[in-house]
């Protein structure tokens, strides 16, 4: 192999971690394949019962206490000095905390979020966005370069993200909402479409107008090919959120282009340098 390329590798790993990565991954490559696909406002797709039930409860059960968050302190994440952001990145520096099921659990699910099953499925389901971003036909997604970093993310009342693109360095951005139950469907991420009217500028999301948003149900997931071009633009943000009670819990996976940006235990699992 030529310098620069990568090889799957096997690490030994934890046999209970390792069962309940294997047992997520089919279920997950099963149910990206079903997912519909929606070309408008970019190309994109909607996955439910992302995995499997009974992982998915238990994933709720074993969300880690909040204090183990990061505060995201970036000024539009904050209110009065207080992040209203919190991440968890799925590293072993922030896994080691957890207790013995608890951190087996979350390494699975970090490991089948990262596996190549699972991003060769994504990448497969979303060609035509990969085929707007690289000019090609979209057939070569087993071939796109995309190394993932899974993150939890917790948010609460006072949040918001402006309209963006996401950073071209990142290929595909998927978000997999971890609500309890269905009833606040309408916390889910926005998509966007930009518009000159300067009514549009009198109200959020400034100069731009919701085409569609992500239901915020248990278990869904969206995921989108990142485009920031001058013909296309993945533009995607979230309202102020004004919910007094309970946070937004949600998994951020995106697939970067170079391995040194993913999860550096997914890509030690998967993946050596040669």
């Amino acid at each position: 192999m030529s310098a620069g390329e990568v090889r799957p590798v096997l690490l030994s790993v934890d046999p209970l971690s390792e069962e309940i990565r294997r047992t997520a991954i089919k279920h997950m490559v099963e149910a990206v394949d079903r997912a519909w696909l929606d070309e408008q406002p970019f190309p994109h797709f909607l996955v439910e019962g992302l995995f499997p039930d009974e992982i998915y409860g238990e994933m709720l059960a074993s969300l880690p206490d909040p204090s183990l968050y990061t505060p995201v302190s970036y000024e539009r994440h904050a209110q009065r000095g207080v992040s209203n952001r919190g991440k968890f990145g799925l590293t072993e520096d922030f896994i080691s905390q957890l207790a013995h099921r608890q951190r087996a659990l979350w390494s699975a699910v970090r490991d089948a979020l990262g596996s190549p099953e699972f991003k060769l499925a994504v990448f497969s389901r979303l060609a035509l966005g990969l085929a707007q971003r690289y000019g090609t036909n979209g057939a070569d997604a087993d071939r796109t370069p995309g190394y993932a970093l899974p993150e939890l993310y917790r948010e609460t009342k006072g949040y918001r993200m402006n309209p963006h693109t996401d950073s071209r360095r990142q290929v595909v951005t998927m978000q997999i909402a971890l609500p309890s139950d269905n009833r606040r469907p309408n916390l889910g991420t926005e998509f966007y479409r930009r518009n000159w009217s300067p009514f549009a500028y009198l109200r959020e999301p400034r100069g731009f107008e919701i085409v569609k948003q992500s239901p915020f149900l248990p278990n869904m997931a969206y995921a989108f090919v990142v485009l920031n071009t001058l013909r296309y633009r993945s533009w995607h943000g979230r309202t102020t959120l004004r919910v007094e009670a309970e946070a937004r819990n949600t998994i951020l996976n995106v697939w970067y282009a170079k391995p040194e940006e993913g999860n550096p235990e997914i890509v030690g699992r998967y993946y050596s340098a040669i």
